[in-house]
């Protein structure tokens, strides 16, 4: 039956297992239900007396059938060699028919007890108490032995003569035919509804289980937490021992995840899964293909093909005899298939997004350095010409503007490639922060001193305390980010506007702000400006964009922050905080 339903989905069907006390109900119901206009069933194979006491299913379709239209056919008969032998049956279990004797027995002496005060119909209630009793708690078999028992009983011991099973009064006759087939009609309805009680709880924990680890999985990402939660709900259901293979780069599959590690897989094994993973069929113990083996193979088939293999050895040889355990097993086999399949598209994904921010970068970077680069190579190399070709002819003055053209250029060119070497060690952590107390005015006044020619005319304010406590921090990499805001504030604001640099003290550490009236930065841009390879708005001299990232790592290598805020009336302001202990007493001035 397991292999017919597996071949039909293969063919492109939908399967589907019901239960229900009457199958030519259940069948029309769910044909209704899907709008099927034809039903195709086998023909009976009980004889006829069977099908004139017991119905046969084919009559009740045809009956109950309406518009649908039923077909009877006959199956082929087979002249294939026998399949291999089945399992024996199992041995019959005692224990319940022995709880049915003993339960008869105790109804009895409960009679006993009441014949003297109570009528015989009482006493049959008793027994039919009885056989309730033991339907709820054994099989059929156990409970038809105790309604046959409990009439046998009620004969023997409550009907004259008392002691045997002859009867003086033959309307006994008819009340034990009806008491039995009271008990009997009892017993069978208490044993279906228990029945169907435990499927529907069979089918319940099915469910959770299936729903316990879509759940799971739908939240886990990464394809060996996907593979470790995937072996722990299979190891809760179906037990034994577990190994999840998945192919390797040459299509070899390799052991990924097991329960219970280490998990040995002999050449045989490897090969039996390698043809369910190959074929995307199940082989093994259990099945058809290859069935020599020890373990029972199922391929993780998913949208794209065959992702993996799950191998099984079984911890109790009966566990998949069920077809609902079959279908459970291959449910959570497409699960976990699903799963996989899903971390594999996310790695994929993210090494796609990776490679393009790579690309992008380095496509920033190349577009960058080449034309900033090139300037101020050009220029450097147009000065050095006319020096070399017609130096003689010039002026003094004009050889020395070409000379100061030179070195300007050469400075900028100087401090493009020194940006790039600063952001390459600082990404690498190879930049080593040397504390030591210095003087914020001592840094402020070095940096505005590297920018002597630039500044011209432009005003400059600085707003430093002269009782501003020292500050722990490296003086070169600080004066690097000093030079770098400075640089910035130059490059995006007009000739004749100001530049105010401040320091003050904030809570525990020192806060420095460096100033511009220039046009401010777009709304939303406040955070983007640290990004490497950032630019604002297009001017002669923009840089390659990574002034202000060197800035940002410089800073938090210091443990401080960095940030920038749009000034009321125009302009930004740059600020950076610098974490800040007790410093040394200041020593008090000298009088000269």
């Amino acid at each position: 039956m397991l292999e017919t339903l597996r071949l039909a989905e293969s063919l492109g069907a939908e399967t589907v297992i019901l239960s229900a006390p009457r199958m030519s109900d259940e069948i029309l119901s769910y044909a209704r239900s899907r709008n099927v206009s034809k039903i195709v069933i086998g023909k009976p194979g009980r004889p006829l007396w069977k099908r004139l006491l017991l119905g046969s299913i084919v009559d009740a379709l045809v009956r109950g059938s309406g518009d649908i239209d039923i077909y009877v056919i006959s199956g082929d008969r087979e002249t294939a060699p026998a399949r291999r032998p089945r399992a024996r049956p199992r041995s019959i279990e005692w224990p319940p028919y022995g709880l049915a004797v003993g339960v008869v027995v105790a109804a009895t002496a409960v009679a006993w007890v009441m014949v003297p005060r109570f009528e015989l119909a009482n006493v049959i209630m008793v027994y039919l108490l009885a056989v309730v009793a033991v339907s709820m708690r054994t099989p059929r078999g156990a409970s038809v032995l105790a309604s046959i028992l409990s009439v046998a009983a009620f004969d023997f011991f409550f009907v004259p003569p008392y002691f045997t099973f002859a009867v003086a009064d033959s309307q006994y006759l008819l009340t034990f035919v009806a008491m039995l087939v009271v008990a009997l009609v009892v017993s069978g309805l208490t044993v279906r509804v228990r029945g169907q009680a435990e499927a529907a709880a069979d089918r319940e924990r099915r469910t959770s289980a299936v729903y316990a680890m879509s759940r799971e999985l739908a939240g886990t990402r990464g394809i060996q937490q996907l593979l470790d939660v995937s072996l722990r709900h299979l190891a809760d259901v179906f037990g034994g021992r577990i190994v999840l293979l998945l192919p390797d780069a040459t299509g070899g599959l390799e052991p990924r995840a097991s329960m219970l590690a280490p998990f040995y897989l002999d050449q045989n094994d490897k090969a039996v899964a390698q043809w369910a993973f190959d074929h995307r069929q199940m082989a093994g113990a259990g099945t058809d293909n290859l069935p020599g083996a020890q373990m029972l193979f199922v391929p993780l088939v998913a949208s794209r093909g065959t992702v993996g293999v799950l191998g099984m050895r079984l911890g109790q040889a009966r566990v998949l005899d069920t077809p609902e355990q079959r279908h459970l097993l291959e449910t959570f086999a497409s699960q976990i298939a699903l799963a996989i399949e899903r971390g594999l598209l996310a790695e994929e994904a993210q090494a796609a997004h990776v490679s393009a921010e790579a690309e992008r970068l380095r496509n920033a970077l190349l577009s960058s350095v080449s034309h900033d680069l090139r300037t101020p190579l050009a220029s450097i190399t147009g000065g050095v010409s006319s020096l070399l070709e017609s130096g003689d002819s010039l002026d003094a003055e004009t050889q020395r503007e070409l000379l100061r053209a030179v070195h300007e250029e050469a400075e900028r060119l100087n401090r493009l490639v020194q940006n790039l070497l600063e952001m390459t060690r600082l990404e690498s952590g190879s930049v080593q922060v040397r504390k030591d107390w210095h003087s914020i005015e001592e840094l402020v006044g070095a940096a505005l001193g590297r920018f002597n020619r630039r500044l011209g005319q432009r005003p400059i304010v600085t707003r430093i305390p002269a009782d501003l406590p020292l500050v722990a921090l490296d003086p070169v990499l600080i004066e690097q980010v000093l030079v770098n805001l400075l640089d910035n504030a130059l490059k995006y604001t007009p000739p004749e506007s100001p530049i105010e640099i401040a320091a003050r003290v904030e809570g525990d550490g020192v806060t420095v702000e460096v100033a511009d009236r220039g046009p401010g930065l777009p709304p939303g841009e406040e955070r983007r400006v640290f990004d490497k390879f950032y630019r604002g708005r297009a001017v002669a001299d923009r840089g390659v964009g990574l002034g202000l990232a060197i800035c940002q790592g410089i800073v938090e290598a210091h443990g401080g922050r960095i940030w920038a805020e749009n000034r009321p009336g125009g302009g930004v302001a740059f600020r950076f905080t610098l974490a800040g202990k007790d410093p040394p007493p200041r020593m008090p001035p000298v009088d000269e």
